[in-house]
């Protein structure tokens, strides 16, 4: 839906409707005038990034502008999930005195795009200028291509984690290793193991004296 700005026509219409009600009083009769809207063309288009990736939901803000009076009309349409826009305009331009169409995103224009297992917010800029010569049906255009020009803003991604614990359960109890409590093993002396072996030795050979020596015989009386 458009609204025009058309100074010239809207002051010549003043004058014309002003001359009517003035002739009208004078002569006692009533007349009524009806003003027919001008016919509309229709105007479409796409909007795609650089990729060719459509970018639905994007608002565009449309001006169209009539060299040849100064007449100036404004349009507002949403692009459809294929990146797709259709809209009513008004019949300006011609070979001789064409007409302009500016196509525009709204300030601060951003769209989410997912990937795998992220989420990308991108801004999203639009900025067409065009002559178009809509009186002419065979001049007309029959789509406006738009590239828009993307920009990453920023991208959060998903990471794995572990489940959260279920409060109402208790933690299930962790035994520990086993550990060796008793005294640690020391390996034997060799001071002790030579003490021993002097003493046998000793002990042996004092045995062995005693039973070699002759022992002494008993006086018979």
């Amino acid at each position: 839906m458009g609204v025009r700005a058309r100074v010239p026509r809207a002051t010549a219409s003043g004058l014309v409707l002003a001359l009517a009600v003035g002739v009208a009083g004078t002569t006692g009769i009533s007349t009524a005038l009806a003003v027919d809207p001008a016919a509309t063309v229709t105007l479409s288009g796409s909007l795609r990034d650089s990729a060719g990736s459509p970018l639905l939901g994007i608002r565009l803000v449309i001006a169209e502008e009539q060299s040849a009076d100064g007449g100036l009309a404004g349009y507002e349409v949403v692009t459809a999930r294929d990146g797709t826009f259709r809209l009513d305009v008004q019949p300006w331009g011609s070979i001789a005195a064409p007409a302009r169409i500016t196509i525009r995103t709204a300030p601060d224009t951003t769209v989410h795009v997912l990937a795998a297992r992220c989420s990308r917010t991108v801004a999203v800029s639009v900025a067409d200028t065009r002559d178009v010569m809509l009186e002419d049906p065979a001049a007309r255009p029959a789509a406006l291509d738009l590239v828009a020009a993307t920009t990453v803003l920023g991208e959060v991604c998903g990471t794995l984690a572990t489940a959260k614990p279920d409060a109402a359960r208790p933690p299930a109890a962790v035994t520990p290793p086993p550990t060796e409590t008793g005294p640690a093993l020391e390996p034997a002396s060799t001071d002790r193991h030579a003490a021993a072996l002097v003493v046998g030795f000793a002990t042996g050979l004092f045995a062995t004296i005693l039973f070699v020596l002759p022992r002494p015989r008993r006086r018979r009386d």
